[in-house]
């Protein structure tokens, strides 16, 4: 009981701290400094990490990563939503009709990219672009080349426990009477089955299953897989290699044990955070490694952001323009073709088409998101194109 009694003490002790640092953070902020001092010091800081963001690509860790996480929420579709009924919230009822004018839009942009029906027809129009830079018949490869395919995989795996290759940890005694008592630790057995997991995947996990799909169906031609995903960062490091515990171990391993990919024909690229960091890497490894790949490079990724894979690539490897087949192999589908753009090819029960469902109607979250990836993707396709790595905006067919 007494110990019961001296944790809620020391509990509530911190909070008050809490509250006295953030009353003296408040003086200084809202009193002390001028607000015109302090509006100048935000838009500077806004400013010169947008300008770093644009010249150095956007900041993955630390300070300025957090920062600048917090500075793009405005450049997302949700987040600026948001954004725009914060600022009226406070002054809508007094009668401005610029605050009423942008809390109409921000809530009725809120509700439309919150129907499926909306957001199933914007992932379509995107991923119907994929489709016709799809190329069925490709070109055979000359004397002596090989087949390279290039796998996005950022993102495709989930962070999971490893099998336990240190001898255990004493057994700690925990106290359970504190005010909010530590979780049941896990038991042997249980960390086993948790360690004996195979790789999770995320919903781009498709990612994998059509870089599988493209090495087997090019096993004449002797195929790389170029694995690319880059670091994990919300693993904390102990001691260990940046190598063993990327995501990109991660997928080798998943496609060694899963579908049969010898390790022989994979190289892993460890350093890639971005479409244009995998592209740069992937160029650097053909001419360090001398390797002939024909002009010809096969590209997995998802099929929203395929056209700008395309282009990415394209230009990277071939900055004239010229001389560069790129094969784009789209995944994570989220939408079937529109009826019309199959009805010369199928008919009958070969005609695959979606229903029209009375929920397509009801916003939620999940079609939100969709949204948000689609004009996310627009957005970065836009920067890639202001940035100068791809020409033209958008692939052409």
């Amino acid at each position: 009981m007494v110990l019961l009694v001296t944790d809620v003490f020391l509990l509530l002790t911190q909070v008050l701290l809490w509250i006295l640092v953030g009353l003296a953070a408040r003086f200084v902020l809202l009193k002390a400094l001028p607000k015109a001092f302090l509006g100048g010091l935000v838009l500077v800081l806004l400013v010169a990490v947008t300008a770093m963001t644009f010249f150095n690509g956007s900041p993955s860790s630390g300070l300025l990563g957090d920062l600048w996480q917090i500075i793009s929420v405005v450049l997302n579709p949700y987040g600026l939503i948001l954004v725009l009924l914060c600022v009226v919230w406070r002054d809508v009822e007094s009668g401005g009709k610029f605050n009423k004018i942008l809390l109409r839009i921000g809530v009725a942009s809120l509700l439309v990219l919150s129907l499926p029906l909306v957001a199933n027809f914007l992932a379509q129009r995107t991923e119907m672009e994929a489709v016709q830079i799809m190329q069925p018949n490709v070109a055979a490869l000359p004397g002596g080349a090989r087949r390279v395919i290039v796998l996005l995989g950022q993102n495709t795996t989930r962070l999971k426990l490893s099998p336990r290759v240190e001898s255990a940890p004493p057994v700690k005694k925990v106290d359970r009477n504190g005010l909010f008592p530590p979780p049941e630790a896990i038991s042997e057995g249980r960390l086993g089955l948790l360690a004996g997991l195979p790789v999770q995947l995320t919903e781009r996990g498709n990612r994998i299953l059509g870089a599988a799909q493209a090495f087997n169906s090019e096993r004449g031609n002797n195929p790389l897989l170029i694995v690319s995903a880059g670091p994990r960062l919300e693993r904390m490091e102990k001691g260990e290699k940046k190598e063993d515990i990327s995501e990109t171990a991660d997928i080798i391993k998943l496609l060694q044990t899963q579908f049969g990919i010898p390790g022989t024909s994979m190289i892993a690229d460890h350093n890639s955070r971005s479409m244009i960091e995998t592209a740069q890497n992937v160029r650097k490894i053909l001419e360090d490694r001398n390797i002939s790949y024909g002009n010809q490079i096969m590209v997995v990724t998802s099929a929203i952001e395929s056209s700008r894979a395309a282009l990415t690539f394209g230009k990277e490897l071939a900055p004239s323009g010229q001389g560069i087949t790129i094969i784009s192999r789209p995944t994570d589908f989220y939408t079937i073709p529109p009826k019309a753009t199959l009805e010369t090819q199928a008919k009958g029960k070969d005609l695959i088409e979606r229903n029209f469902m009375v929920s397509d109607l009801m916003p939620n979250v999940d079609a939100l998101q969709l949204s948000t990836k689609v004009l996310n993707e627009a957005l970065t396709s836009l920067y890639y194109f202001l940035r100068g790595w791809i020409r033209p905006l958008r692939a052409a067919g």
